[in-house]
């Protein structure tokens, strides 16, 4: 009895010490009313802000605590009646924030390993661009002086600070493989050139899973599918093999071409606001409601600007196949890397994924796909 006794005992201390989960929020809050609002924002897989709490301003500070975040991502302040916002890393630890209404930008975030590489990377990036403006205004000087010792002095300096950032951004990358911070890095490389799309995609491959499944991670990752599809692709006519490509779906998911393939496949370029698109788009599902069953799917890619617009016009239109969309009108890098230019624009692919007819509309769409799976017109 007293061996039972003895152990309840411990259970019982062993679960009064268990640790909280969530974390903290301090802040000083200067210039704020008394009663002002403030709203913490995460950002939702589909990139939209949501507002998951709110605090309230008393004596220029409040203080909030906050489930544990799900996932790698970064949350933001704003507040009611003020224009801006403060950003923090998510992270299951206390934070504390120096907030100034007259300059949020200025703001002060500690607290927690994330938040202090984030912001010492951002503060270190500054310090190199501020170094090569000095440098760069320098420069200009001495050409307009033709001071030509002096150009090929500066020249030299602007070379080793390139130099300097690029080994800085390749550490903070490398050393921090499990680190949100890292995965930013590892865009930036690629952005800026350092690192070729194909050797991101090799480092992006060693991250652990719970980084790749991030909004960052899967926004990543479609940047470099897609930046290999451009870099890869000469011309995509008939003939030649569609080049795989990732993107957003409307409920935020990443989906590829290759995950969309059937016995044919029909990559369906065009938008809401694209009035021929929109005509064409009945017989579309037509054609899609005869032969999805005999092996016909397709992806739609659109070159929409608006989620709320895209998402309402697949649903006016019953389009019931897959769609992937980046939001970013003509600049969409997958029609830039199909060379896409005007819209609607089809690929008709085989199950290779070799590209077999383009561009075909109306009668002309349906007689094609009846060849390739046998039905009857």
């Amino acid at each position: 009895m007293k061996r039972i006794a003895l152990l309840a005992i411990i259970m019982l201390i062993a679960s009064c010490q268990k640790e909280e989960t969530g974390y903290i929020i301090s802040a000083d809050a200067a210039g704020f009313d008394d009663g002002t609002e403030v709203y913490i924002n995460a950002i939702s897989q589909s990139n939209r802000p949501v507002v998951i709490d709110t605090a309230v301003i008393k004596q220029e500070k409040f203080e909030i605590k906050l489930p544990p975040p799900e996932g790698h991502d970064f949350n933001y302040l704003t507040f009611k009646n003020v224009r801006g916002n403060v950003l923090y890393l998510a992270e299951n630890n206390p934070i504390k924030i120096t907030i100034y209404k007259d300059s949020l930008r200025s703001s002060v975030v500690k607290g927690g390993s994330e938040n202090e590489l984030f912001f010492g990377y951002i503060k270190k990036i500054r310090a190199f661009s501020d170094e090569k403006i000095k440098l760069n205004t320098q420069y200009q000087i001495a050409a307009k002086l033709n001071e030509a010792e002096k150009i090929a002095k500066i020249a030299i300096q602007q070379q080793e600070i390139n130099e300097k950032e690029k080994e800085y951004r390749t550490e903070i990358a490398e050393k921090n493989v499990n680190s949100l911070v890292g995965l930013i890095a590892l865009g930036d490389l690629m952005n800026m050139k350092i690192l070729t799309p194909k050797d991101a995609k090799e480092k992006y491959d060693i991250l652990s899973d719970e980084l790749k499944s991030s909004r960052i991670g899967k926004d990543l990752n479609a940047r470099i599918n897609n930046a290999i599809a451009s870099a890869s692709q000469k011309r995509i006519d008939i003939g030649s093999e569609a080049q795989d490509f990732s993107g957003p779906t409307p409920d935020g998911k990443t989906l590829s071409l290759k995950e969309s393939m059937g016995k044919v496949t029909i990559i369906d370029f065009w938008a809401s606001w694209c009035k021929p698109c929109r005509m064409e788009n009945p017989n579309v599902v037509r054609v899609y409601n005869k032969y999805h069953d005999k092996g016909l799917n397709i992806i739609g890619v659109s070159l929409d600007k608006k989620q709320e617009a895209w998402v309402k016009a697949i649903a006016d239109d019953k389009l019931e196949w897959n769609h992937v969309s980046n939001l970013q009108f003509w600049q969409d890098p997958i029609a830039r890397a199909y060379g896409v230019r005007s819209i609607p624009a089809t690929f008709i692919l085989d199950e290779k994924g070799n590209v077999i007819a383009k561009n075909l509309r109306g009668p002309a769409l349906e007689k094609k796909i009846s060849e390739l799976l046998g039905g009857s017109l």
